[in-house]
């Protein structure tokens, strides 16, 4: 579309006098083609804006750039979401309907517009609402429930009784309901403790690749409206993630945490089993949560303690050396006088 166009769509102020030169998609700001347009809202990024070749680029106030023309809005991070939608590329199969090699059990009920793709299982007494799309190879298992509006990517597992609301995307690879991690000891071996429990993904939730959220031993395993997981994010048995959370890859959550709304996970955070994270709170990355984490708070490091007392302590410990070669010369002087 025209330049002009996309700026008026975008809510932006168009700087520049290209406005009737085509845009023919979106690209990172170092890698953007004459005919493309980026966005700038990182610092980090400031280096790459002398030397662009973009058509435009998106920004929140003027800026010096090679670009001939800035498209100016209030959130250009958002805008470029939008300008990423309108360039986006079909990523779902061609195919729709029923594939002939996929496997229906009659006692499954399937409403109008669902796509289940090749050779994709799903099992009895499942219900699948209007609208979601079942890729090639996944599993829908006994007695599941998924709404309206889906994408069950291909390669996923949902294992029996699980609840998945609608407009929910679950990435290839993931599995949902799987056994939950409980054995009691015995001398001749560990016991395993059935797993009775569900899993229950609320409305607009987005599971990532590789993630596995176990059942609940008994009651369930929820994940509330509006959160989202990253790729290989473990959830254990009888967690409950709060609405609106985001928790970065490689994240481990032990059984019976319970974490508030809007609460950011960093990558490969791990927490204790039966701790309370409040909401609103900010976990750092590769941080370890051994006891309950306040509402608002902000913690990292191993033990999770608060952000600035874990800097405090890590600009301590950086003085550890010379702080030991100093003590160890005034032993020595000490000695020597003695």
């Amino acid at each position: 579309m025209k330049l002009s166009i996309l700026a008026t769509k975008l809510n932006g102020k168009l700087v520049g006098q290209d406005g009737d030169s085509e845009v023919a998609g979106v690209s990172t700001i170092q890698c953007a083609q004459p005919d493309q347009i980026c966005y700038f809202g990182n610092k980090l990024y400031k280096k790459y804006l002398k030397s662009t070749s973009a058509l435009a680029v998106i920004a929140r106030e003027m800026i010096e750039s090679s670009a001939a023309n800035l498209i100016l809005v209030k959130e250009p991070y958002r805008a470029f979401r939008e300008v990423l939608i309108l360039f986006r590329h079909e990523t779902q199969s061609g195919f729709t309907g029923i594939h002939p090699t996929s496997v229906i059990h009659p006692d499954a009920v399937l409403s109008t517009d669902v796509t289940v793709g090749p050779n994709a299982v799903v099992d009895a007494c499942a219900k699948i609402d209007e609208g979601t799309f079942i890729g090639a190879g996944s599993f829908i298992g006994p007695g599941v429930t998924i709404g309206f509006g889906c994408v069950i990517n291909p390669g996923v597992s949902v294992y029996h009784d699980c609840i998945i609301g609608s407009r929910v995307i679950i990435h290839s690879g993931a599995v949902i309901g799987s056994d939950g991690f409980g054995f009691v000891p015995d001398p001749e071996g560990h016991l395993k403790i059935p797993q009775n429990g569900n899993v229950v993904i609320e409305d607009d939730v987005e599971i990532g690749a590789g993630c596995t959220i176990d059942r609940a031993t008994v009651g369930s395993t929820v994940i509330a409206r509006f959160s989202k997981l990253d790729n290989l994010v473990q959830i254990a048995h009888n967690v409950t993630v709060g609405p609106g959370c985001l928790i970065a890859a490689q994240t481990g959550i032990s059984g019976s945490t319970v974490i508030g709304s809007g609460v950011i996970l960093g990558g490969q955070v791990g927490t204790a089993g039966h701790i309370n994270i409040g909401d609103g709170a900010v976990i750092a990355a590769q941080s370890g949560v051994t006891k309950d984490v306040a509402a608002g708070a902000t913690v990292s490091g191993y033990p999770a303690r608060s952000h600035e007392q874990a800097l405090r302590m890590n600009a301590a410990l950086s003085d550890l050396p010379d702080f030991r070669r100093k003590i160890l010369e005034f032993i020595r002087e000490f000695s020597n006088k003695e």
